[in-house]
Parts: structure tokens; C-alpha cells; sequence
């Protein structure tokens, strides 16, 4: 694992992905950052006298910052579904409606006319489906009816 923090910038790099403005306890002020590959590191201190100083463990302060890294890094879940309102629900159903108004003229299923829609019925069962809805609607997850597929002739 390669780690870099800097503590002033609230910065965490874990593998190259990085994170600002984190908060975490523990940092002693005078430390400017620190430098972390797999087994071994340095701490860099913001007095430019005091040299860097070895490290084969990492400090507290440091698990800290890893820690916030790890929350910043966590995805929130998904938000919880809301069920369609009645208005939803009624606009939904008048869509569907509307989408299949086609099938209710006439001619469209008159065997006179070449192709002619063959199965008129199933269209007007699953409106009539459908128009409840839309009449009555109510709130929450629907089992909506499913449109029969057309069938020319």
C-alpha cells in the first residue's frame, strides 16, 4: 500500500486515490506529512531543522487518517424507493392509455381492411385494466397490466 497524509490539507492518498478536507484526531502539529510504501515510511516535520523521521509502523494518528479515508471511500446505499403517489400512478395510467388509443378505431380491427389488428379483443380487455387505474388510482407499487403484443392479419 502506498499512503501519503497531509495533515493541513486534511489530504489522504491511499493508492493514488485521494480524498480532501478530512477530518481525524490525533496528528501532532508539527508534522507536515507522511510518506508510506507497503512496509516502511518517513514522517516530514514542518520545521525544516528537524529531519524526516524513519518509520516501520504507523503511527496512531496515522490509522486515524486511514480511517476517515476509508469512510470518505465508502458508497452511501442506495437511497430507499419511494412508491408512485396517486397522481403518479393516474398519469401513468392515462399514458399507457393514450399509447393504445390506436387500437380503439373501428377500422383498425375491421377483417375489410388489409392488415387489420387481429386481436382488437385483448386490447380492450387491458385497457379496461388499465382505465381502473386510472379512474380509481391509488398510492404504491402497482401490478400493472401487461399490453397484449399485436397480432396483424
Amino acid at each position: 500500500m502506498k499512503l501519503t497524509i497531509i495533515p493541513i490539507d486534511g489530504a489522504v492518498y491511499e493508492d493514488g486515490l485521494c480524498y480532501l478536507n478530512l477530518v481525524w484526531e490525533g496528528t501532532p502539529a508539527d508534522v507536515h506529512a507522511l510518506q508510506w510504501q507497503d512496509i516502511e515510511g518517513w514522517i516530514e516535520y514542518n520545521d525544516v531543522t528537524t529531519p524526516n523521521e524513519d518509520i516501520t509502523v504507523l503511527p496512531q494518528w496515522a490509522d486515524n487518517a486511514m480511517a476517515a479515508w476509508t469512510v470518505a471511500n465508502t458508497p452511501l446505499p442506495p437511497p430507499i424507493p419511494v412508491p408512485p403517489t396517486t397522481e403518479e400512478n393516474k398519469a401513468t395510467a392515462s399514458a399507457l392509455l393514450t399509447a393504445t388509443d390506436w387500437t380503439t378505431i373501428p377500422d383498425v380491427a375491421d377483417p375489410i381492411n388489409s392488415p387489420y389488428l387481429a386481436n382488437q379483443a385483448e386490447f380492450i380487455t387491458y385497457r379496461n385494466l388499465v382505465r381502473q387505474i386510472a379512474v380509481y388510482p391509488t398510492a404504491g407499487d402497482l401490478v400493472w397490466p401487461v399490453a397484449p403484443t399485436e397480432v396483424w392479419a
